[in-house]
């Protein structure tokens, strides 16, 4: 039986550069590095001499973002749009999404639309989101409620 959400990975293509932007520009609080070789992550991930490194980032809430980069086999770039089949997402929740839209716009985030609004039936403003992609084109979204 499932107990609860553990944490949520990403796959990025240089860990370090990674680890600045959620750091920096997103603000995440980095909590581990992990590097690891031999049996276990070669049996668990199926590769031959498996290598990867890997850092944690979390938030008050618990939940985690894993970010890994394969060092053996090293991995190629997919391009996932957001209506693709296998493409996740992972959705913060922000203060201000405006101003944290112009804000980081121009700092490795990119995003398709700036942040729409959603109302409700009586037209009463209930949301904000957007959607924008990390330097590695993993998806995130961010979302204001009102």
């Amino acid at each position: 039986m499932l107990k609860s959400f553990f944490h949520t990975g990403f796959i990025v293509k240089d860990l370090e550069a990674a680890i600045d932007f959620y750091s920096d520009v997103l603000g995440l609080t980095l909590t581990m590095r992990t590097e690891r070789t031999g049996e276990f992550p070669t049996t668990l991930l199926g590769f031959p001499d498996t290598h990867i490194k890997g850092a944690f980032f979390e938030m008050a809430d618990g939940h985690q973002l894993e970010l890994i980069q394969y060092i053996n086999p090293e991995g190629g770039h997919a391009h996932f749009d957001k209506n693709d089949v296998r493409a996740p997402h992972l959705a913060f929740f922000v203060e201000d999404i405006d101003a944290f839209y112009e804000n980081t716009r121009n700092r490795g985030l990119t995003y398709p639309t700036p942040p729409v609004p959603m109302y409700d039936d009586a037209g009463k403003l209930v949301r904000k989101a957007s959607y924008c992609q990390d330097p590695d084109g993993n998806w995130l979204e961010l979302v204001e409620l009102y």
